[in-house]
């Protein structure tokens, strides 16, 4: 049975929690979340601003908080991790590479490979060597059947196809023969690349600020209407920003307590904002 816990801040529709995420998803109810939309730290990249985990220790430390991840998720649930590797000595980091090994280790789905193409990224790097310009949004499952809604991110064309045959395409609506009746069918075209620039400075600033346009779109594509979406690394929340949008309900942790202060100021102007 989850010990009882109560949010340092909240309101209508949203909680926010001070605490390691493992520690306060361990006093919620389970089954009691549709899904995760977050941004962890990136190893050890901006440890003087807001800490960080060794990269040698980060799958064993993200297999532990989505332990708990799975079971406060309901069984269609789903989680969205924004994460990029790093250059080291010359060569790509691979702490998120065997971080996705170790989660399905563990048993997580992976449904797709999710990409966020960042329009707008800072030209770093080696000089002979193309900008880096994209990031990692890990989708992982609880169970193979979740919920997904890939077209409530955006309108996607309508196209006539001829559906023929038995096959996997054909009953998708993806074949392109010609025989059989064309039918009216809305193929879901949607890129899993979401293309997005940074976030914008907003007064309620963070050293690693996560955009509400990536939120928003994980967000939109698997948590159900109306439901609840988390964010274990609450930031200056985004998720939380996005949540009050599209009327899900909220879950904010963060483990440090001027962050969850400042995030319980930007939820209130959010909501002042949606109510006026």
């Amino acid at each position: 049975m989850a010990r009882q816990i109560t949010p340092t801040h909240s309101g209508a529709g949203w909680e926010l929690y001070t605490g390691d995420c493992a520690d306060v998803m361990a006093a919620l109810p389970a089954e009691s979340v549709d899904s995760i939309v977050t941004s962890p730290p990136y190893a050890m990249q901006r440890k003087s601003t807001y800490g960080g985990i060794p990269e040698a220790e980060y799958p064993a430390w993200t297999v532990a908080w989505m332990a708990e991840a799975r079971r406060i998720l309901k069984p269609t649930g789903s989680v969205i991790i924004n994460i990029s590797p790093h250059i080291k000595n010359g060569n790509l980091s691979d702490y998120v590479l065997r971080t996705r090994l170790a989660l399905r280790d563990d048993g997580w789905i992976e449904p797709d490979e999710l990409v966020w193409h960042k329009t707008d990224a800072m030209p770093t790097g080696a000089r002979n060597k193309p900008r880096r310009a994209w990031e990692h949004l890990l989708w992982l499952a609880k169970a193979r059947w979740h919920y997904s809604d890939a077209l409530a991110g955006g309108s996607a064309p309508v196209r006539k196809y001829a559906r023929t045959g038995t096959s996997a395409a054909s009953r998708n609506g993806w074949a392109h023969g010609t025989a059989g009746p064309l039918l009216d069918n809305p193929v879901t075209r949607v890129s899993n690349v979401l293309v997005a620039g940074k976030a914008k400075r907003t007064g309620f600033d963070h050293p690693a600020p996560f955009p509400v346009a990536v939120a928003e779109w994980c967000g939109k594509l698997i948590c159900p209407p109306g439901g609840t979406i988390l964010d274990p690394f609450n930031g200056s929340a985004s998720t939380g920003v996005a949540a009050l949008r599209n009327g899900w309900n909220y879950i904010g942790i963060d483990a440090v307590p001027e962050y969850i202060e400042m995030s319980g100021r930007r939820l209130d102007h959010e909501a002042a904002k949606e109510a006026a």
